[in-house]
């Protein structure tokens, strides 16, 4: 028998990387549907810019590299897709072409490529775009504002709910509002409603595993409710952290990235109930009110610091167990 070793991930059941992937463009198409009925046709030209910029960047890279092209890798797609998802709607499609390009030739492909990245590649792409055009990226065009294609954006904007707390101000959205994504914010991160049920369709799916993605929330509500950053009721103070900015769009679709996260699921528990801290800590002391990226890429850096314990706890167990195995009778 021939044994070829492999990187990770590691795929031990019928699923394969085509229908993980699948499951997730299928959890985003919701929210690009409801940004499209807010802003209209601007937001599929910036999808389609931003999905085409990654998968020919991803091409390019790999032929650079001297690999074969994988036609069933839609990775590069996914990370098309989701940036666009956390601009506002009114972005250029120079700052999309930008995050795409670092995402995949920063952050992805000097790694190795698709399982072997470091850095979930959305997260990067979109902290590069923030840092260079932090003004665009928060600012938020009025919903059902129909938006040109092409052009200067004239288009009246509004503060997000995320900008209010972040000055210390109590929004004025109210919570249905809020859950339904009736008011400013990044185009695809506003709607409560739809980012849950995509929570729960990618867990059933089992493309991410629910333990991570709701030790992160669990953990980032409690700091809402013990350090609010605003005069107001405990539980308000975890509703509005909650259901403002980015906070659970990031949660579900990059910090749940299997790649860049923990691989047994005590750790992946811990990993999660660190991160929502770490994502509140950026909230309270971060210099943008959009902070979940960050907090992203530091988790990312700290992967194996959350591994290594449980993987040795294992070894040990499993040498104390051949140990104390009674020898083989003859």
């Amino acid at each position: 028998m021939k044994l070829i070793p492999r990187d990770a991930p590691h795929i031990r059941h019928s699923d394969n990387t085509k229908m993980v992937m699948g499951d997730v463009i299928i959890s985003l198409l919701p929210l690009y549907f409801m940004a499209f009925s807010f802003y209209g046709w601007r937001v599929v030209t910036l999808m389609l810019t931003s999905a085409a910029t990654c998968v020919i960047s991803e091409i390019a890279a790999v032929k650079l590299a001297g690999r074969h092209i994988n036609l069933r890798d839609f990775s590069p797609l996914v990370t098309g897709l989701i940036i666009p998802l956390m601009m506002p709607a009114s972005a250029s499609y120079s700052m999309v072409v930008a995050a795409g390009l670092f995402a995949i030739m920063v952050a992805k492909q000097p790694f190795g490529g698709t399982g072997e990245n470091l850095f979930n590649p959305a997260a990067a792409g979109l902290a590069f775009a923030t840092a260079c055009w932090p003004s665009q990226m928060f600012s938020y065009p009025l919903i059902f504002e129909e938006l040109p294609l092409l052009g200067q954006i004239t288009a009246k904007t509004a503060n997000s709910a995320a900008y209010a707390l972040k000055l210390g101000g109590i929004p004025t959205t109210d919570f249905k509002d809020m859950f339904l994504g009736v008011r400013g914010g990044p185009m695809g991160a506003t709607n409560i409603l739809i980012i849950l049920a995509c929570l729960l369709y990618l867990s059933y799916r089992k493309t991410v595993r629910f333990v991570q993605p709701a030790s992160f929330i669990a953990s980032a509500a409690l700091m809402a409710l013990l350090f609010p950053r605003v005069d107001v009721a405990p539980l308000d103070s975890m509703l509005f952290e909650l259901m403002s900015g980015s906070l659970l769009f990031g949660a579900v679709f990059m910090f749940s990235d299997p790649v860049t996260s923990p691989k047994r699921p005590g750790s992946q528990m811990a990993y999660g109930a660190v991160g929502g801290v770490m994502a509140m800590l950026f909230r309270h002391f971060g210099g943008f009110e959009q902070t979940v990226v960050f907090s992203v890429l530091l988790m990312n850096a700290l992967v194996p610091l959350f591994d290594w314990p449980v993987e040795l706890k294992r070894l040990i167990e499993r040498r104390h167990k051949v140990e104390t195995a009674e020898p083989a009778k003859d």
